[in-house]
């Protein structure tokens, strides 16, 4: 206890001296034999919001102390709009400190910009290095990017990670820092935490749950950092931030609430220890077990996937996170072309009529020879291109952009119509049926357009302003005159197709945008977040379920879409895990086929059904030809 006092009374006369600290190049750090540094963490600016003054009074404060340096880690903002990120840049370019940050899932899971505004402005793409005083911090992100997902770091940045820990000098200490908990929150937290230790990291900084928490992530320290705004505002009104003191062996986490002095929270030796021993750890994730299925292991790439695949005979197409939109060759195990992109792939490529359509992150729809990969045609858009795409009667339908739906000649590219709605990505595949065109943005609206003309016919919205509860990333499913969606307000709602009329619309189950179709669309399925697989009668006036089947996950938000086949459905969670379900609602089996979320399932010509996961892999259940 008189050793807390001691700490606290230390750090509020360095901390709270009111000596202003000269003005410091942004990435250059004095050296010194003790740190203390300022930590924030998700302090979700909103421009104009609480979060926003409360931030410059933070910054404020940091500037009138003696702190050396400024640690960032994630969710700057809510949406990652480029207007949310030029404000919390802003304020942060007020600091008088070297200051450093990296992007939180809110940065890369509803990004406006496909992620890329972040590293123009903060001058980094997520991953960062720096030394100061005897240590070497590196950071990194572990996403989820572009749609709802575990984090998950990539392959290319543990790479870069040890690169980085690797130049480390004879002596220098690492220190860690990343948004992301390193639990299973992380889906491949087990290599990323051997990497660190196999290079001694001393501790571990991050935030995501807004408190503070001292945590074992596998023998190595984490020291979890409170929000700006408090988790609980009646338990505790105080907004605030963290500081933390490193000296000798040993580190400190303190709570700074505005105004206040500053209030030690736990001081820990570095590395292991018998302190950090006696915390609890997350177990190991289960193992593998998609052997069981049947299915084949048939691409392992070297970067991650966010893309499904699209099938032209034994050739399937996906794109990846180093931007790169490839062809295979199932059968010869070969590479067949590949074309380079600026930025990651986030659009589902599709292949129709020997033409290989995808969008670009960089901002281009491209339309590609199947065989060669030549450009047939390009589409300029004004943001990326993140969408899925859809072909109706040898016409493209998908969105160019931010607030923009089209209608495309496949062959040539040429626009017969295009929608502009304002703003908000159309993620998910828009559906066509009955001489109408149906899809979901990111701006709270589900849109209804005359397939021929691209007029509107209606819209619908769930009545929120909340952009986060949009059907931004769906597939709306069209049966009998019908549109049924569910979208992260957790509401199942049926539509009249003619009209926009709800016919009903209930919030009875923990439903999140995944959706599929009975095959003989009798039912509509959805996805629930305590792992379950709902069949709802797409006939009655009334919301009316046939059954509902437990693949024992439990909680799951991935939001890869059902997808039926031969009558028997499937579905797919944020761990790696895949179940099969008759259309009675029997569990056949729930395998375990990888240690990251699915991207999408695809039923090709040939009744092959293909499966991608974030990590880099693909996996085909059902053709001889590849097992």
């Amino acid at each position: 206890m008189k050793q807390k006092i001691v700490l606290l009374l230390a750090a509020a006369l360095l901390l709270c001296s009111g000596v202003l600290a000269r003005r410091a190049p942004r990435h250059v750090v004095p050296r010194a034999a003790e740190l203390n540094f300022a930590f924030l963490t998700d302090v979700h600016v909103t421009p104009r919001g609480e979060s926003d003054s409360l931030l410059r009074a933070a910054v404020a404060e940091i500037n009138a102390s003696a702190v050396d340096f400024v640690l960032v880690t994630g969710d700057l903002c809510n949406m990652g709009s480029d207007a949310e990120l030029h404000c919390v840049h802003g304020i942060l370019k007020r600091l008088r400190k070297p200051w450093f940050a990296v992007p939180g899932n809110h940065e890369t899971t509803w990004s406006e910009s496909a992620c890329t505004t972040f590293g123009r402005l903060f001058g980094n793409d997520g991953r960062l290095a720096f030394r100061a005083g005897g240590y070497l911090f590196v950071g990194f992100t572990a996403g989820p990017y572009m749609k709802m997902a575990d984090g998950s770091v990539r392959r290319e940045d543990l790479q870069w990670v040890e690169e980085r820990m690797r130049a480390a000098r004879p002596g220098e200490r690492i220190v860690t820092f990343c948004h992301y908990p390193l639990t299973n929150d992380v889906t491949n937290r087990t290599a990323v935490t051997q990497l660190l230790r196999r290079y001694d990291v001393r501790f571990d900084l991050c935030g995501h749950y807004h408190t503070l928490r001292l945590c074992n992530f596998d023998s190595i320290p984490g020291l979890m950092g409170r929000s700006l705004i408090p988790k609980n505002r009646r338990q505790e009104p105080a907004a605030g931030y963290n500081l933390v003191r490193v000296w000798g062996d040993s580190v400190a986490l303190y709570e700074k609430r505005l105004g206040e002095a500053p209030r030690l929270s736990f001081a820990i030796p570095q590395g292991n220890s018998a302190a950090l021993t006696a915390l609890p750890c997350d177990p190991q994730p289960a193992p593998i077990t998609y052997e069981r299925t049947g299915a084949a292991l048939v691409v392992e790439d070297e970067a991650s996937i966010y893309t499904g695949v699209a099938v032209a005979g034994d050739t399937i197409f996906y794109g990846t996170s180093l931007g790169v939109l490839k062809a295979y060759d199932v059968k010869n195990r070969r590479e067949v072309w590949r074309r380079q992109f600026g930025n990651a792939v986030y659009s589902t490529p599709l292949a129709a009529g020997g033409v290989v359509v995808a969008g670009d992150a960089a901002g281009a729809v491209w339309g590609l020879d199947a065989a060669t990969g030549r450009r047939l045609w390009r589409i300029a858009a004004k943001t990326p291109v993140i969408g899925d795409e859809l072909v109706a009667d040898g016409w493209l339908y998908m969105g160019l952009g931010s607030g923009s739906m089209a209608k495309i000649e496949l062959r040539t590219g040429r626009i017969a119509w295009e929608f502009r709605f304002g703003e908000g990505q159309p993620q998910g595949r828009p559906a066509v049926a009955g001489g109408r065109v149906v899809f979901g943005a990111w701006d709270t609206n589900l849109y209804c357009l005359d397939e021929a003309t691209g007029e509107r016919l209606w819209s619908w919205n769930n009545g929120s302003p909340q952009k986060l509860y949009s059907p931004g990333h769906i597939v709306p499913r069209i049966v009998g005159g019908r549109i049924f969606i569910v979208a992260p307000d957790r509401c199942m709602t049926a539509l009249d197709l003619a009209t926009g009329r709800e016919i009903w619309r209930v919030k009875r189950r923990k439903v999140r945008e995944t959706t599929g179709v009975s095959a003989d669309g009798s039912a509509v399925y959805a996805k629930t977040m305590d792992g379950e697989l709902l069949a709802v009668a797409t006939d009655a006036d009334r919301y009316t379920e046939l059954w509902t089947v437990d693949a024992g996950w439990g909680y799951d938000h991935n939001p890869c879409p059902v997808e039926v086949r031969e009558g028997v459905a499937y579905m797919a969670n944020r761990t790696g895990c895949v179940a099969s379900v008759s259309g009675d609602g029997r569990l056949f089996w729930a395998e375990k086929f990888a240690s990251s979320a699915a991207n999408d399932f695809f039923v090709d010509a040939d009744n092959r059904l293909w499966v991608t996961f974030i990590e880099g892999k693909i996996f085909c259940l059902g053709d001889p030809v590849v097992r």
